[in-house]
């Protein structure tokens, strides 16, 4: 699991008038909403005995009350008020926990897990389609997976599974027809483009495989981007026919992953039709789930050496590197196993950027314990172009 990266936390729909929890990265986190509207993250334990934020309730002050003692903390995680103390009572220096930028897109809750400055932080991945509800229409929904994240964002950019897993998206005797056009990579991110030659297109009631012959050339474009460790699926149907299937994978803990899933569509955008396409998107996600939870190790290996790929295996080649590169150079992954002879007796915190700008402050909880890089670089990975023929 890395840090320095913006997840998705929860839908927006779910934080309203009270605060919720939610869980990144093996860490608990509260999320509440302030009197403009506003979404606030913090650490969600009260540093005065352990009190779990997410219990408690939002406050006049704009703040969220431990329901254990009712210390209240600010959007910037900072103790406004002790009831023991009553109002104008003395407030420790040290009376703060961790608090994490927050911005709501795509009907998402994301959340810069994270002390890099905001200049120095990747964006949030592009999605423009969502905003477009003259030409696309979106459906929403989320899966859970008792999967490590980087096995999971592997499997939705591997296009050679399809013939073997997806009924619905390809034939097992074509497997060897279906190819790579081009990949392209960059620091964070990386693209490609797809020849797939599938069945005719399902739903619609029937009436969508009158849109495309079976064994018909299909354009598929999977993307990934480090950020959210998203995947973008964009699928060309036909010329005019196409989807895009938008998720969001959030490391829960090493061994589960929630995805948050945005589905977008530029034909029959009549509601009638979500329902379909809801069931549809969820059973292709079981489908890969079925493989994806069995694959051996639960990891990803670390080196090339304990499997054997082949040249379509470049693109989730690519989000190896990618990925690599941030463990190896950048020292962004936690130490997930120095952690665990600490359970129960210590709390952990992801680092916030205010610890960044405060170094001289005595904070009362430690950050995760993060693996040191193996071959330190400070240098940006240039893009990379790969055009098959």
């Amino acid at each position: 699991m890395l840090i320095n990266l913006w997840y998705v936390a929860e839908w927006a729909d779910k934080v309203k008038d009270k605060p919720v929890r939610a869980k990144l990265l093996g860490q608990n986190f509260v999320l509440f909403r302030d009197s403009k509207g506003k979404v606030h993250c913090l650490s969600d334990v009260c540093i005065h005995r352990g009190g779990a934020l997410s219990g408690g309730w939002t406050t006049e002050r704009d703040c969220v009350a431990c329901p254990y003692h009712g210390w209240e903390f600010d959007p910037e995680g900072k103790v406004q008020f002790i009831p023991s103390r009553g109002e104008g009572g003395a407030v420790p220096e040290r009376a703060r926990i961790d608090a994490y930028p927050t911005e709501e897109r795509y009907g998402m809750i994301w959340v810069f897990m994270g002390d890099l400055d905001e200049a120095d932080r990747y964006p949030i991945p592009p999605f423009p389609e969502y905003d477009d509800r003259d030409n696309w229409r979106p459906i929403y929904t989320e899966f859970t997976w008792n999967a490590d994240v980087n096995r999971v964002v592997e499997n939705g950019i591997d296009i050679a599974h399809t013939s073997f897993v997806h009924p619905g998206f390809g034939y097992r005797e074509m497997a060897d027809k279906n190819h790579i056009v081009k990949i392209e990579r960059t620091e964070y991110s990386g693209s490609s483009s797809c020849v797939l030659y599938p069945p005719p297109l399902e739903g619609g009631m029937g009436i969508n495989r009158l849109f495309r012959k079976d064994k018909a050339a299909t354009h598929v474009h999977p993307s990934f981007y480090l950020p959210g460790h998203t995947v973008h699926l964009h699928i060309e149907v036909n010329s005019w026919m196409s989807m895009i299937i938008f998720d969001c994978n959030t490391p829960i803990d090493e061994n589960t992953t929630r995805s948050f899933v945005v589905q977008v569509r530029n034909f029959f955008k009549w509601g009638v039709f979500d329902g379909g396409s809801v069931k549809r998107t969820l059973r292709v996600f079981q489908e890969d789930a079925d493989i994806v939870e069995a694959l051996s190790p639960h990891y990803l290996p670390e080196s090339l050496e304990n499997e054997v790929s082949v040249e379509q295996d470049k693109f989730t080649g690519a989000w190896r590197k990618v990925r690599k590169v941030h463990v190896e150079e950048h020292g962004w992954k936690i130490d997930s196993k120095a952690m665990a002879l600490h359970e129960g007796e210590k709390i952990f915190t992801i680092p916030s950027p205010a610890r960044r700008r405060n170094p001289e402050l005595r904070w009362a909880l430690e950050t995760v314990p993060l693996i040191e890089p193996s071959n330190p670089s400070s240098g940006p990975d240039n893009l990379v172009s790969i055009n098959e023929g």
